[in-house]
């Protein structure tokens, strides 16, 4: 599956020729009109049926169903209907979104919304847990938007009481600052200021925290109050996306899905596609805002597999199989995103 390498008829006279031409199957499909201008785009389980939508030829109302606004006929200005076939659901949105960036660049999408991640650097002399947006530093996430970002970061801290405060200080037991602390006086922060504490017990705690950042849904013990981060934000992934006649490994690094390193297998060869599976390095803007709502919505279908650099291929192979067997756990958080049209 390479973005960007559409089939195309042209549209002379009547549409039914050309819509025969169309394949009845999962894709994206595009209208053009004149010059070549996109009239429309979008994801659809049956190009064939959708292009037919759009030129005038919608299937008949049944009898008693609720009555719908007509779609609109573009019959009379498209020039041509363009279409990529694509095998699950994944590498669907990830075509549409390879095409839609060529289009509407991704800043002016409303649908669209920044990732937030959580930083938490377990060696700073006292380390806290604050929202941001991507950058340097041990990040964790993504989250779908800052709010999802913010109720993670509450809910660590009624588990593991880490500061909530950006406050410099020194430790002392008589120290104003703590002593008229909110936190410090209900007891939801171990006050490091105050040394109830001591530096290292402190630090042990943040430690802790970056554990459950990390792969909260790994531990036995996670409780299901600490909302699931994806893993550590900036390094390698792995999306198993099983599609009806194969299956797509697509390859994540820094928040970037790399297109040219996707690769198409079966269950039966699903050993030797691990094995060529690579991770160079590629240009081009981050994917976080589309792929996390992607990730966390209640229609996504792929799993989402970490990849340590320490994981070796004898390792990421069971984890793939078990990726497929049971597709990762995603939190609520997120839901669908926004004006994604998805035509049936």
């Amino acid at each position: 599956m390479t973005p960007g390498a559409l089939a195309r008829i042209a549209l002379a006279g009547e549409p039914e020729p050309a819509l025969a031409a169309v394949p009845p199957r999962p894709g994206v499909g595009q209208i053009l009109g004149p010059e070549g201008r996109n009239l429309v785009l979008a994801t659809t389980q049956n190009l064939r049926k959708w292009a037919g939508a759009q030129l005038g030829h919608a299937p008949k109302r049944r009898e008693g169903a609720p009555a719908r606004r007509p779609r609109t006929n573009l019959a009379g200005i498209a020039t041509a209907v363009s279409w990529m076939e694509t095998d699950g659901p994944f590498r669907q949105r990830l075509a549409y979104e390879r095409l839609s960036a060529s289009l509407v660049p991704p800043p002016k999408r409303r649908d669209l919304k920044p990732a937030a991640f959580l930083h938490l650097d377990p060696n700073e002399r006292f380390p806290r847990v604050s929202v941001r947006g991507p950058g340097e530093g041990p990040l964790y996430g993504p989250f779908r938007d800052r709010r999802a970002a913010e109720k993670a970061r509450d809910a660590l801290q009624r588990l593991i009481p880490l500061r909530p405060c950006d406050y410099a200080f020194e430790p002392d037991r008589a120290l104003p600052l703590g002593l008229g602390c909110l936190y410090a006086q209900v007891r939801s922060c171990a006050a490091p200021c105050l040394e109830r504490v001591s530096e290292e017990e402190y630090r042990a705690l943040a430690a802790q925290a970056a554990l459950w950042l990390a792969d909260p849904l790994r531990r036995g013990d996670a409780p299901a109050s600490v909302p699931a981060s994806l893993g550590a934000a900036f390094g390698r992934a792995l999306v198993v996306d099983a599609g009806r006649r194969s299956i797509g490994l697509v390859p994540v690094h820094s928040g970037r899905v790399l297109d040219a390193a996707v690769v198409e297998t079966t269950t039966d060869e699903l050993e030797r596609a691990v094995e060529r599976l690579e991770w160079p390095e590629a240009g081009g803007g981050e994917d976080w805002p589309w792929l996390t709502g992607w990730l966390r919505s209640p229609r996504a279908r792929a799993a989402f597999v970490v990849v340590p650099d320490a994981m070796t291929r004898a390792e990421l192979g069971p984890a793939v199989t078990r990726a497929l067997a049971k597709p990762s756990p995603r939190p609520a958080a997120g839901g669908k995103i926004g004006s994604t049209r998805e035509e049936r």
